[in-house]
């Protein structure tokens, strides 16, 4: 019997900027017969918003951890992490803290449902136009949606199989039940399929939701859109070409796959008119214009794992020192450059802004406090049980007009982007790089390598270009883009796959995580820093890949498994 799973509760996916009481209220009731489910339109267009509702709502979302607690970026202060268990390991196929086969598929599969059955409902009977209009929508959607989980369960489960083939994961178009085993697809049949259904929600969907129309207006914010399905062809291109996943069996050779990663990169920045400019709240308040597609939530929860305990919070997101070490000062030099001006007796002035805005050091005023997290300040290990093993804590997200002080406790605005303007530039230089190097506008680009990286920065108000215009040479400039990435998107779950699809060595990926040790002479008001270990990373070179389940791979000869699992 088919399992009927869609019908969403209190569904937040198309908040405008400007009403933050703009919900989708649909009943839950499981239990409807399914010739129910179709003849109503608020149950059958409940089938579609469930896979909204499937969607990502906090970073926090692999293993109640932010990814980057897997990864030189970071280590998380719950001892019990899954993601720390990974790290150490304990990493199997019955134990993925990144895996989301079986929830990817149970969303594909009512998208599939919808797509045949949904799109016969009449959702306005008296309004012929409208009718038409809201069907055209809701038919892009269901399409940019499935592109989406495709790509969700492609990044967690794609790799080089066991056959040595580069395999994805099985393509489901028209299966709504899930019984139903099938092969994987390769890797790049995948990609295919993802823009194929990306193709159909452009021709479907607006360029975004701005005005008043009920249908296509600001009211729908949230909803997929013509940029958000570009801004996924731009990062699967990107993902495809990546030499983690290059297959020489495969049609395309690598460099027409840098050059198709470079068209939807650079068809994303011509629909987008530029970035917005640099705000400290641009993290966390969706309305400064950074996110193209995003969820919205007005709650304190990120706030209460990640303040300091000072502050009344959990710090459970550590930030490495290897991280705060890669961000360069305000004049755009590296730290370890002899131009930079870095004075290590006072590590964090002179300072790249996005460094400010992503974690809190050591004397950061905040909330009208100073946090301490020298040797006996109250955010110091030795003080609180709550308190940072690294010596930093994460500002990144933060909105900091939220209480959570007993008595006054607050909510504030946040988001989750599926996607950001600046990951366009991002995309566009790696690609542009890989295919003409930094200085020569590649073909079907409009800009160099280093000009889309100059946006990046001249955002984040680098004072200079002197030293971004020093990098000579493709690989330079491609450990460049890698840190430039690194920072920009630091948090955001990108660093853990980024690592891996460019095939960094296992040396790499797996170095300790180290942090500060700070202390604070009382008679000569002196303060000194010292690095310390942290934690260990023990990955296995075959944890370049994700495992497939252990339950799929018992079902029979059709799904093959990545290599070493």
């Amino acid at each position: 019997m088919k399992r009927i799973k869609y019908i969403v509760l209190s569904l937040i996916i198309g908040l405008s900027t400007s009403a933050c009481s703009n919900y989708l209220e649909l009943e839950r009731d499981n239990h409807r017969p399914e010739k129910e489910i179709w003849a109503h339109p608020s149950t059958a267009e409940g089938v579609l918003l469930s896979a909204y509702q499937a969607l990502p709502s906090v970073y926090t979302s692999y293993g109640n951890d932010i990814l980057d607690c897997a990864t030189d970026n970071a280590v998380t202060r719950q001892i019990e992490s899954s993601l720390r268990r990974m790290s150490a390991g304990g990493w199997n196929p019955s134990s993925n803290p990144i895996g989301d086969w079986s929830g990817s598929y149970e969303v594909i599969r009512n998208i599939n449902d919808f797509l045949q059955k949904g799109l016969a409902v009449d959702y306005f009977i008296s309004d012929s136009l409208r009718n038409a209009n809201y069907k055209q929508r809701l038919y892009g959607e269901a399409h940019f949606l499935r592109a989406y989980y495709h790509f969700n369960l492609l990044k967690r489960h794609g790799g080089v199989a066991t056959n040595g083939r580069v395999l994805g994961v099985p393509i489901m178009l028209g299966q709504t039940s899930d019984n139903t085993t099938l092969p994987r697809n390769t890797y790049e049949e995948v990609v295919a399929q993802i823009l194929k259904d990306t193709e159909v929600a452009m021709e479907n969907l607006p360029l975004e939701y701005t005005g008043s129309d009920v249908d296509f207006g600001e009211s729908n914010i949230g909803r997929a859109s013509q940029m958000a399905a570009q801004a996924l062809r731009s990062v699967v291109t990107l993902y495809a070409a990546s030499p983690a996943f290059a297959d020489q069996q495969d049609q395309l050779s690598a460099e027409e796959k840098w050059g198709r990663a470079l068209y939807e990169s650079q068809k994303l920045i011509d629909i987008m008119n530029g970035l917005p400019a640099w705000d400290d709240d641009i993290f966390f308040d969706d309305r400064l214009g950074e996110p193209i597609m995003r969820r919205y939530a007005n709650n304190n929860d990120i706030e209460r794992k990640n303040y300091p305990p000072s502050l009344n919070g959990q710090g459970s997101t550590n930030p490495s020192q290897e991280l705060v070490d890669a961000f360069p000062m305000a004049n755009g030099y590296p730290i370890d450059h002899p131009d930079s001006g870095y004075d290590a007796t006072k590590p964090y002035e002179g300072r790249d802004e996005r460094f400010y805005a992503t974690i809190i050091h050591n004397g950061t005023s905040f909330k009208g406090t100073t946090i301490a997290t020298h040797v006996g300040g109250e955010d110091h290990v030795q003080v609180n049980d709550f308190a940072t093993r690294t010596g930093y804590y994460l500002k990144k997200f933060i909105n900091p007009n939220v209480s959570i002080t007993p008595g006054s406790v607050s909510n504030g605005r946040h988001y989750i982007a599926l996607f950001r303007k600046v990951e366009a530039y991002l995309n566009y230089a790696e690609a542009a790089n890989e295919l003409s190097g930094p200085n020569t506008v590649p073909p079907f680009g409009r800009m160099t390598a280093k000009e889309a990286i100059q946006v990046v920065r001249q955002r984040a108000k680098i004072t200079s270009d002197a030293y971004l215009n020093s990098i000579a040479g493709r690989e330079a400039f491609r450990d460049f883009i890698h840190n430039e990435r690194r920072i920009e998107l630091a948090f955001e779950n990108h660093r853990f796959y980024d690592i891996r699809r460019w095939n960094y060595s296992l040396d790499a990926i797996n170095l300790p995580v180290n942090g500060i040790e700070i202390n604070i002479d009382q008679n000569t008001l002196t303060t000194s820093y010292q690095k310390i270990h942290v934690e260990d990373r023990n990955y296995q070179s075959y944890m370049i890949y994700g495992p497939i389940p252990y339950r799929e791979v018992l079902k029979g000869d059709a799904i093959i498994q990545n290599k070493g699992w």
